[in-house]
């Protein structure tokens, strides 16, 4: 009886491992991200030719930080976007109405409509990004360095240090971290 419950074990213990996902950490690279946008199409980071790397940020419609930082983030885009660092943005919920109505796909495309966001919005399908990345807050940055061989994660983290949008922050990280690669 005792082999069998570790046989068992043993078994259950290597599907789970079969199907685990692996979680990406600065310094590794990322082979791809290709997601659906709020435009309806895959928006494919390793199809873009003219990129050197992107600016990727998890937020959501209702995250009142997200909300706080929306100009920033749109800064951001406008401030790198000519020299190579775009943002693009992933909704960690995108893909479910049904448990999260209030940040999936619709409130994106509303959000990104009404905001007028110059950067794709993408939906997460099935938080396997959000999980890759081990994002657990949002907003969250993500530097990618365009490599032959996909993205080098050269930074996870937040995008700066004061989250009061009526306040300047001290410390720009990502800023800070696309400037060391320009």
């Amino acid at each position: 009886m005792r082999k069998i419950i570790v046989t068992l074990c043993l078994l259950v213990v290597a599907t789970a491992t079969l199907h685990a996902q692996k979680v990406y950490k600065v310094g590794e690279i990322l082979p791809n991200i290709a997601l659906k946008s709020t435009k309806g199409t895959i928006y494919d980071l390793k199809a873009q030719k003219g990129p050197k790397g992107f600016i990727v940020v998890f937020m959501t419609p209702t995250c009142d930080h997200c909300i706080a930082y929306e100009s920033r983030i749109m800064a951001l885009d406008k401030k790198y976007r000519a020299k190579g660092y775009p943002i693009v943005a992933i909704g960690p919920y995108g893909d479910d109405p049904v448990k999260y109505p209030l940040d999936a796909m619709p409130e994106m495309k509303k959000l990104a409509t009404t905001k007028g966001f110059t950067f794709p919005y993408l939906s997460d399908e099935g938080f396997k990004y959000t999980w890759m990345l081990n994002i657990t807050l949002t907003p969250t940055a993500v530097v990618l360095q365009k490599k032959a061989n996909g993205f080098l994660i050269k930074y996870i983290g937040k995008i700066d240090d004061e989250p009061n949008p009526k306040k300047l922050p001290k410390n720009k990280f990502v800023e800070q971290e696309v400037d060391k690669l320009l």
